[in-house]
């Protein structure tokens, strides 16, 4: 593979258009060569947006021997289908999350990848945010030791069923709400034991929940998610067996706000997003990392989400959902049992 990275841009819709190209077009050391989208207008929009070389309705279409990666951005169902025909002739790929439509679809990508020359990284960008970059290395040593994590993540999109999911709920959970879940593994990599949910509702569409990983090493993941909300929030709390509480309130500050028990209040890190959302949404540095896994063909980073990742936030997903039972009658989840992991 050369240098330069020849890229197919697949899926030319709103999140390509308007949070991947625009951080992509900032970076150096790729060409973007074709655009596929079974929309013409749209991958002709595309094409003479970046000045890729050719734009076609399918993938099938493409010379891939004139193609090094891809980056896709479709609905699940599509995703895993043609993540799928492109790491079998050998094309590494970043996936928009949640990268399949069901933890099985997902677990036979994973182990397609295992045996592959190919590698997939999955798009959860908030793993790439400066903000919560910083909280993640400033509480390092904590973390090392049984902590609690707190991650509140509120946004009012999807409010009804989308890409194949008849419940909202869910809908919600797996094509959205599954950031959080994979903050709390980025967070807690320790295996989790037991699950517990907790949720109330506003109507059959509108839900807030809380949501209780317990660890094997005793650390805890506490959740609290939802679509009952106008605004987009994003919260990151951890909470050390030392008495320390580090804070990112949004994605522009951390604060140390107590200090071995006592109140603090320390601003730590502050992004003032004078870079054109760069540092704040991680789209960008999420980017450069899979264009610089292309280049040297090392994909090993932990911190580089994988199919592995979207496979085990699925799975928590699946227990989530297991103890969300909806009643047509009532028009209520109800709440049933944790769930004991393993």
């Amino acid at each position: 593979m050369t240098d330069t990275i020849r890229l197919a841009l697949i899926g030319c819709g709103r999140q390509m258009g308007q949070n991947l190209v625009p951080f992509l077009q900032r970076l150096q050391g790729h060409q973007i060569v074709a655009c596929v989208d079974d929309d013409l207008t749209l991958a002709h929009a595309m094409q003479a947006r970046t000045g890729a070389a050719r734009a076609v309705a399918r993938v099938e279409e493409l010379d891939l021997g004139a193609v090094d990666a891809a980056i896709l951005a479709v609905p699940p169902q599509p995703s895993s289908a043609l993540t799928r025909y492109l790491v079998e002739r050998g094309i590494s790929c970043f996936v928009e999350k949640p990268a399949g439509e069901s933890t099985v679809v997902l677990a036979g990508l994973n182990e397609l990848v295992r045996h592959s020359t190919a590698q997939v990284q999955v798009g959860f960008n908030f793993r790439y945010a400066e903000t919560l970059q910083q909280l993640h290395s400033l509480t390092h040593r904590i973390r090392a030791t049984p902590s609690t994590v707190s991650i509140n993540f509120f946004s009012r999109h999807p409010e009804t069923p989308q890409w194949g999911v008849e419940n909202t709920v869910e809908a919600w959970l797996r094509q959205n709400g599954v950031h959080a879940l994979d903050l709390a593994r980025w967070f807690q990599p320790a295996p989790i034991s037991k699950i517990d949910v907790h949720a109330i509702h506003r109507d059959m569409n509108h839900f807030f929940a809380t949501i209780l990983l317990r660890h094997t090493d005793g650390s805890l993941s506490v959740l609290r998610v939802g679509n009952h909300t106008m605004k987009f929030v994003v919260e990151v709390s951890v909470e050390g067996a030392d008495g320390s509480t580090f804070t990112a309130p949004s994605l522009e500050q951390v604060l140390l706000e107590m200090d071995a028990g006592t109140p603090s209040r320390a601003l730590l890190h502050s992004t003032r997003n004078l870079d054109h959302g760069w540092a704040r949404s991680g789209f960008g540095p999420e980017l450069e990392a899979f264009l610089a896994a292309c280049r040297s063909r090392e994909f090993g980073s932990s911190d580089r989400p994988s199919i592995a990742d979207a496979l085990e936030a699925s799975k928590i997903c699946d227990q989530v959902m297991e103890q969300l039972n909806f009643d047509p009658v009532q028009q209520i989840f109800v709440i049933d049992r944790a769930v004991a992991v393993g």
